[in-house]
């Protein structure tokens, strides 16, 4: 994420105003959630300030993950492998930013009977222990159980819809809650208006609607409501142990998002 101010001394915070701004925006964004670098210059934005690109990064990132997935059932291979090999590619399109932040956030929640300092000391270490290492395989594991079944275009749509809502709740936490850090990246980020994380929640809800309701209303509606419900519940939950939020929190809420909206979808469209 990006600094309060940057190097030619402009302060960050005025809103993108024009199309080439909000590109420019959408790059910069990109660049930091992703391993892809684009041509960005000197950072202009603080993420509170263009919220809204989240869920179209998502949408991008799931894209990729979803053609993994429709590429492979189409050459009849079996779901397991196509699942493997699409939550793959979309860990080494995004170097594992948000997998990261539910393992370290594990690994500072899991123990019982923690004051917040020590938990956020266990965060900071860049060692997993078992708590974060049973939640990387669990989610991963997860994730694969729900896309193996469905077939190469349900998959695609899923995927689509899957990372676009969860990287639109990353907002949530933003708006509710303070950083535990001043100089963390949580703080970094900014703090968003109320209307730009609601515009940004309605966004990757929207995609997700209208990606899901050819494969049935129920599933297009649950699924971003079961998305959305996970991202408060743990953002709540994060908070209270914690305080507020982390860089770390931040990616396992987003995690926790991706995984109820999987698992809502496999319940409807598996066959």
């Amino acid at each position: 994420m990006t600094s309060p101010h940057d190097f030619d001394g402009r302060s960050l915070g005025a809103r993108p105003s024009s199309f080439d701004d909000w590109l420019q925006a959408f790059k910069e964004q990109a660049t930091f959630f992703t391993g892809i670098r684009l041509e960005t210059g000197i950072p202009r934005w603080q993420l509170a300030d263009v919220l809204p690109v989240l869920p179209f990064i998502g949408a991008a990132v799931g894209l990729a993950a979803g053609l993994v997935f429709a590429i492979m059932r189409g050459l009849a291979g079996p779901g397991w492998l196509a699942a493997v090999l699409a939550v793959g590619a979309a860990v080494l399109i995004t170097r594992a930013l948000h997998e990261d932040g539910l393992a370290d956030t594990a690994d500072g929640l899991g123990p019982h009977a923690l004051e917040p300092p020590r938990r956020l000391e266990i965060m900071r270490d860049s060692r997993n222990g078992t708590f974060g290492v049973l939640a990387l395989a669990l989610s991963v594991l997860v994730k694969v159980a729900c896309l193996a079944p469905l077939s190469g275009s349900t998959g695609l749509v899923v995927l689509i819809g899957a990372h676009a809502m969860s990287r639109a709740m990353l907002a949530y936490p933003l708006l509710a809650y303070s950083p535990v850090h001043a100089d963390g990246l949580g703080a970094q980020a900014g703090k968003p208006t109320d209307n730009d994380v609601w515009l940004t929640i309605a966004i990757g809800a929207g995609v997700a609607f209208l990606l899901l309701l050819g494969k049935g209303f129920f599933v297009a509606i649950l699924a971003p409501a079961a998305a959305i419900g996970a991202a408060w519940y743990a953002s709540r939950w994060i908070a209270a142990r914690l305080g507020g939020y982390t860089g770390d929190t931040l990616g396992a809420v987003q995690q926790k998002a991706e995984i109820a909206f999987l698992v809502v979808a496999a319940l409807f469209l598996s066959h």
